[in-house]
């Protein structure tokens, strides 16, 4: 659901790059990047994560990314 929403999201914004890590094949890369839940989104030093990710949640988190 969360990877839906954000690829919906940034359909149209050229400078995003998504990168899924998976963490049961790369434990030490999710332990060095600080994630601890799934999913999680991190842009930079901010995350996002919870059990359900609504569209309108990562939204507002791409927004407060890109004030930053």
């Amino acid at each position: 659901m969360a990877k839906k929403a954000l690829e919906e999201l940034t359909a149209e914004m050229d400078n995003i790059h998504i990168e899924e890590i998976e963490i049961i094949t790369n434990p030490l890369r999710a332990l060095r990047d600080g994630i601890k839940f799934i999913p999680t989104i991190k842009v930079g030093d901010m995350t996002l994560s919870g059990t359900l990710l609504s569209s309108e949640k990562i939204e507002k988190f791409l927004n407060k990314v890109k004030q930053q």
